[in-house]
């Protein structure tokens, strides 16, 4: 289930920043640099990088950094994505601010992302409620310390899906948009993600839908 999938990214992610932390040296991988959107959905790189600096600040929020401070202007300037691993995506946040609008601007450095021919979107922190900041939640796991953000390529627009944002991408999808906003709790962040997920099976099996490769330069 594409949940499990998140969450073993997750947990690689929370094992980096952990093995940082406690090693105080630099984790030894190839990072796969991507520039363009075709290298992306082709997963053909444009550049590697053997032992880079890998720093993630928090799960969400990735630095990747060489010896060479030129380069590293280009890794910001230049390269849209990377990979670490043979499973985790990170899409530059700065490329993300450059080329949409919307909340791309409450994203930094590299940002967990997932993608297919025609959808993707990135995890980030979650805006939590001034309850949930001041008294927690004995239920509270990792989906609650996150938030997904739609990349809206028509519009060209970062979308941080909120309950107002999912009703109006499932405006295609009448059906679904009738039971999300019929769900009792339809603003709560387990419901959010079940209807996004949802949202994002049936875009992907819709024979209308345009491929990315058709909305980008």
């Amino acid at each position: 289930m594409m949940k499990n999938w998140i969450r073993n990214i997750m947990f690689s992610l929370l094992a980096l920043t952990s093995f940082h932390a406690m090693a105080g040296s630099e984790p030894h991988d190839t990072v796969y640099f991507y520039n363009t959107w075709e290298q992306i959905i082709s997963q053909t790189p444009a550049a590697a990088i053997l032992d880079p600096w890998i720093d993630p600040i928090t799960p969400y929020e990735v630095i990747i950094e060489t010896a060479d401070a030129n380069y590293n202007q280009i890794i910001w300037d230049k390269h849209i994505a990377a990979t670490i691993g043979d499973s985790i995506w990170l899409i530059n946040s700065e490329y993300l601010q450059r080329d949409f609008t919307g909340d791309a601007k409450k994203l930094n450095a590299f940002v967990p992302f997932f993608f297919n021919e025609k959808e993707a979107y990135l995890i980030s922190d979650a805006n939590l409620t001034v309850k949930e900041i001041l008294f927690g939640r004995s239920d509270m796991d990792y989906n609650d310390v996150m938030d997904y953000y739609y990349i809206d390529f028509k519009d060209r627009k970062v979308r941080r899906v909120t309950p107002k944002v999912l009703s109006e991408l499932l405006e295609d999808y009448h059906d679904l948009q009738m039971r999300y906003e019929g769900m009792k709790d339809y603003k709560k962040r387990h419901i959010i993600e079940e209807y996004f997920f949802k949202y994002i099976d049936r875009a992907t099996q819709d024979i209308m839908r345009p491929y990315i490769l058709d909305l980008v330069e």
